[in-house]
């Protein structure tokens, strides 16, 4: 059984002190001064790992190591933390805040974990093992406990992985000699005590994976599917907030990158039952809520970032979807306001012609109006308009009895599934947000839609929902 250590040093504490390592991939970004690279290593006979290093130059550093063995194998590692005193933070089964002393000792499991000394602080995630199951799902095996020590002037963190042949360890971690989160500010407070990677979510060596639901094969009570649409990097990068929310939002949106086909959009790899069994959909359908979903992020990271990596990624996102839409919508149209598109929400080889939901296409409408306001191109704001145009058309034929709104318009021409509480509710309020900045005033028609759910959501007492009143800014 053979240790294998790394030392870290104070200037760049993640840029991992690596020997014998081969560089097999590489993006620099003049615009915004950050470094990201992907490495080989092999440690020895029987274990390697490939890991993803981004670097924000006076910010801090991100990692994702893969950890692989031919064999039954230990492997452990180090690294070392500066400083003397410190404290640990991390976030109990109830969301509240535990803040102690560090010690020497086993860390806490199943929790995100925040150590910070006098000199530096990091985010690290447990030391989990998986299997792969194929189609971009992962099922979580074990973790063995972190161990940490003193050690001179420093402290450090020890992993351990129990590895074999089929089975892979997942390493990662984000540091930085200044503040990341400001635990004392209750916004920063409130988002971190929700962000999960642990129970319904992990980060793996793809990105981020989401609790597989029964209904996708494969599928096991421990798996995890890679969702196309991140929810964690969705909210650390529109949120932000802290320092660790860019550092991590913005190399996590990098490792989605990776993502993307070569037909130039982000596939949903496993199953979905339903759309197979409905519509013979398979597995590595193109989902338009998620790649939707995607499209935003990368755009409000370019705003805020100024890096051309998440503009052209944004871009490349969008020509796919609007190839989409041209071929797979259904055609409405009405003489004061002309044609509109009411876009499938699914595609694959395969499949049938499927249904549009109002929430996957209001999230379009909102995404190409974001993108026709970086870009200036009229494309992206006629082909918003077009859809658009669709809501527009059949508006009353959105609005039920009891004044909710149908979830979809259905291939035969029908309304039919059920919507969400409250979701759709706030795509609607992020058009007319959206709407208003470009054309200087509200759509009547989108009006009347939110007024409808809105009654909706007070007479049926669902909480949560965006107030009218709250200002909703994409950048």
């Amino acid at each position: 059984m053979e240790k294998e250590s790394y030392i870290s040093n104070l200037k760049f504490p993640l840029l991992i002190l690596l020997v014998s390592i081969s560089l097999i991939f590489s993006i620099n970004s003049k615009a915004s001064a950050s470094s990201f690279n992907e490495y080989y290593q092999k440690v020895n006979d029987h274990v390697a790992y490939i890991q993803t290093n981004n670097s924000l130059p006076d910010k801090g550093s991100f990692f994702l190591r893969r950890i692989v063995s031919k064999t039954d194998y230990a492997y452990w590692t180090s690294f070392r933390i500066p400083g003397d005193s410190g404290t640990l933070r991390y976030f109990d089964s109830e969301n509240n805040l535990v803040q102690l002393p560090l010690v020497d000792g086993t860390l806490p499991q199943g929790r995100i974990l925040f150590l910070s000394t006098d000199r530096y602080n990091y985010i690290i995630g447990q030391p989990y093992t998986y299997r792969d199951l194929g189609t971009g799902t992962k099922e979580a095996l074990s973790s063995q406990p972190i161990h940490l020590r003193k050690d001179g002037d420093g402290w450090v963190a020890t992993f351990r992985y129990n590895l074999s042949s089929g089975v892979h360890g997942i390493l990662w971690g984000a540091g930085s000699s200044s503040e990341l989160i400001d635990f004392n500010d209750e916004d920063q407070l409130r988002m971190w005590s929700t962000y999960d990677l642990d129970r319904n979510a992990r980060l793996l060596y793809d990105g981020y994976h989401y609790k597989s639901p029964s209904t996708y094969y494969p599928s096991t009570p421990n798996s995890y599917w890679r969702i196309p649409s991140d929810y964690l990097t969705n909210s650390l990068v529109g949120s932000g907030g802290s320092l660790a929310s860019e550092i991590i939002g913005r190399s996590l949106l990098m490792v989605a990158q990776k993502n993307i086909n070569n037909e130039g959009f982000l596939p949903t790899l496993p199953r979905s039952n339903w759309l197979f069994g409905d519509y013979g959909i398979d597995g590595g359908f193109f989902d338009t809520r998620f790649n939707g979903d995607t499209i935003e992020t990368n755009i409000i990271a370019y705003r805020k970032f100024g890096d051309e990596v998440f503009r052209n990624y944004a871009t490349r996102l969008a020509d796919y979807y609007m190839e989409h839409g041209k071929n797979k919508h259904f055609l409405v149209s009405d003489p004061n306001i002309g044609e509109g598109w009411l876009v499938e929400d699914y595609s694959h080889p395969l499949g049938r012609k499927n249904h549009m939901s109002l929430n996957h296409q209001l999230q379009a409408i909102h995404s190409f109006l974001l993108l026709y306001e970086t870009e200036r191109k009229p494309e992206y704001l006629d082909f918003a308009q077009k859809m658009l145009n669709g809501v527009k058309i059949t508006r009353d034929r959105w609005i039920k009895p009891d004044g909710n709104l149908e979830y979809a318009y259905m291939p035969d021409g029908t309304m039919g599934l059920i919507d969400y509480d409250y979701l759709t509710y706030n795509d609607l309020l992020n058009v007319q947000q959206s709407l208003i900045r470009i054309k200087g005033e509200r759509d009547r028609d989108l009006d009347i839609l939110i007024e409808s759910k809105r009654l909706w959501m007070d007479r049926n007492n669902v909480s949560g929902y965006r107030k009218t009143s709250e200002t909703i800014n994409p950048s």
